[in-house]
């Protein structure tokens, strides 16, 4: 007689519903958790759904000030006490909301989805300064790096307001309905309709823009080309059907003379960005994204059946409108660069250096709106020499060689201030284009973290930001060439190169190999339980756990979309042995893998 198959316990689906996690992993990008309730419960802990991709995380300022936030408010009675509704919790803290959804099946609560931490609307200076009182006890200072460095996580934190908001708490009720074995079908329904048409809408696509431009991104991508702008997602989701081929770029206009402060500063282009994406969606085939940290990029096409001189125009009047919403968002002067248009299906990069080169050449032309030409750049002597050096200072750097770097630097120099001698700001300019183009020299480097390439940015970039005069900002720029040159030596990069973050990369990158704990403290270069702590605070569960639930995460995926035998899926995910993965696969689902094999298939 066969035997009964098991009945299907609260929560047993958590990483099966893909359409939620869309939405988490590639527009919102917030952590999230699963709790479950009661000691009865199989899962304990705390489990996790998504983890943002964000490098810097308002945790780190919460670790290192000792802020703690009142978790007991979670405990059963407390949620209940608050939840007579059964309404999502949202609770505040340092100007930041986390947001609590109870999971319910036949009247009784069975667990709760956390997800966070996000800000309700567009965060303002005052907000800023109470945050970072509460946090630290310090009083404000736009001079202090730390605290330009907090303003920076927080304006990269979430925002979620109105019609959003209402969405993604709409999101939560129904993927704690569909843990609850309830709606499954008219919660799949809704959720591509709230992801059509409010989150594509109201967030950039976690990768597109990089993707397009030619840029690292976190996640593989295919082949950009001609087949980009048949896939269904990029014409119902990012909105074009036509792939793009011109990059524009858009950046304030400081004036000379005038005081400003870093931080009201980042504030207004963090307001800039996030309503470029917005603008864009006003312009026809046309996509904007953030540059940088100091201004906004957009990719668009002209209709391909117009001629030469016609699709120009087109380009033409889209960068009008660009400079015209950029004059009327900024509050005063913005510069608008503009890339040679590329074969449709190439690859944006070449276009993207172009635009963000032109940017340097309008600050020479005195104009506006620059396109770039090949041949005028050969005209220019002045900029040319300056790009001729920082080329030379590049490969320097590259070469992590000090041989006639001396030289190469006060020629640099000397080129920089003889150009904009009058112009203090367009000093300023140079030197920070030529950080930048430094910074990516090492950005790509191995052991170089995504988190470590933001923050270098912040000390260098922002260093010259508050130089007040031309002296200063020389020798900031000498000071942050001077930090390269040591990072790309090695001397700084040991320090810091093993962190938790890269362990984390390594594990998912090698999971599926025989991964020694002790092995890998010493290849991060510290003790075992230094490791274990720093791990289990970082992602919420121990090492070995995480080792686990990937290999546990790949066999389900080859369980349901294989036919390869069990033993042989045991040993492709890293198991060390066939009777191990049995045992430890009907432990974690409460299946064994033939009985989730069988089951998976006949839904």
């Amino acid at each position: 007689m066969a035997r009964a198959s098991r009945k299907s316990e609260p929560l047993d689906n958590l990483f099966e519903y893909e359409s939620f996690l869309t939405i988490l992993r590639y527009y919102v990008d917030l952590n999230c958790f699963v709790i479950p309730s009661g000691s009865k419960n199989r899962l304990r802990g705390w489990l996790a759904v998504n983890y943002h991709q964000r490098p810097n995380s308002l945790f780190d300022f919460q670790k290192k000030y000792g802020f703690k936030f009142n978790w007991d408010r979670l405990t059963d009675p407390v949620f209940e006490r608050e939840h007579k509704k059964n309404q999502p919790l949202l609770l505040e803290s340092l100007c930041l909301y986390d947001i609590f959804t109870p999971i319910r099946r036949q009247g009784k609560r069975v667990g709760t989805v956390f997800s966070g931490a996000f800000a309700n609307r567009e965060l303002d200076y005052i907000q800023l300064r109470t945050s970072w009182k509460q946090l630290t006890g310090q009083t404000v200072s736009p001079e202090n790096g730390e605290f330009r460095q907090f303003v920076r996580v927080m304006l990269e934190t979430p925002v979620i307001e109105g019609q959003a908001l209402l969405a993604y708490r709409e999101a939560l009720e129904l993927f704690a309905d569909v843990l609850a074995y309830k709606n499954y079908f008219q919660a799949s329904r809704r959720l591509q309709e709230l992801l059509t048409k409010v989150f594509s809408k109201q967030f950039p696509h976690s990768y597109w823009m990089d993707w397009a431009l030619g840029l690292p991104t976190r996640q593989a991508t295919p082949l950009w080309n001609l087949d980009v702008q048949k896939m269904d997602w990029v014409q119902s989701d990012i909105g074009i059907s036509r792939i793009p081929t011109t990059v524009i770029t858009v950046i304030p206009m400081h004036t000379y003379g005038k005081k400003r402060n870093a931080v009201e500063e980042m504030l207004r282009v963090s307001r800039f960005q996030r309503c470029s994406f917005q603008f864009a969606q006003t312009l026809p085939q046309t996509v904007g994204g953030k540059l940088e940290h100091y201004g906004s990029v957009f990719v668009t096409s002209a209709d391909s059946s117009k001629n030469r001189l016609q699709r120009r125009e087109e380009i033409m009047e889209i960068a009008d409108r660009i400079h015209s919403f950029a004059v009327a968002e900024l509050g005063g002067p913005a510069l608008v660069g503009i890339g040679e248009t590329v074969a449709p299906g190439e690859i944006l990069s070449e276009s993207y250096r172009q635009a963000v080169l032109a940017l340097h050449l309008g600050r020479e032309s005195g104009k506006e709106i620059v396109f770039f030409v090949p041949s005028r750049v050969e005209k220019s002597e002045g900029v040319l020499e300056i790009m001729g050096l920082l080329g030379e200072l590049k490969s320097q750097i590259e070469t992590a060689s000090s041989s006639g770097l001396e030289a190469i630097l006060d020629n640099y120099l000397k080129q920089v201030l003889t150009r904009s001698l009058n112009d203090p700001e367009q000093v300023r300019w140079h030197l920070q284009y030529g950080l930048i183009q430094m910074r990516d020299v090492i950005k790509n480097r191995p052991h170089f973290s995504a988190k470590e390439g933001v923050e270098l940015h912040e000390n260098l970039v922002l260093s010259l930001e508050t130089a007040g005069t031309t002296q200063e900002m020389v020798l900031a720029f000498k000071d942050g060439l001077e930090k390269i040159l040591y990072l790309m030596q090695g001397a700084g990069v040991l320090q810091d190169s093993y962190s938790i973050e890269k362990v984390r990369d390594y594990v998912v990158d090698h999971f599926k190999e025989t991964l020694s704990i002790p092995r890998l403290a010493k290849w991060a270069g510290v003790s075992v339980s230094t490791l274990s702590r720093r791990f289990q605070k970082a992602t919420g569960m121990g090492l070995e756990g995480y080792l686990q639930n990937l290999r546990l995460e790949e066999a389900r995926r080859l369980l349901k979309t294989g036919n390869l035998p069990v033993a042989q899926i045991a040993k492709d995910c890293g198991f060390k042995s066939s009777s191990y993965f049995a045992r430890f696969f009907r432990k974690k689902t409460g299946s064994s893998p033939q009985q989730f094999r069988k089951k998976t298939r006949r839904s």
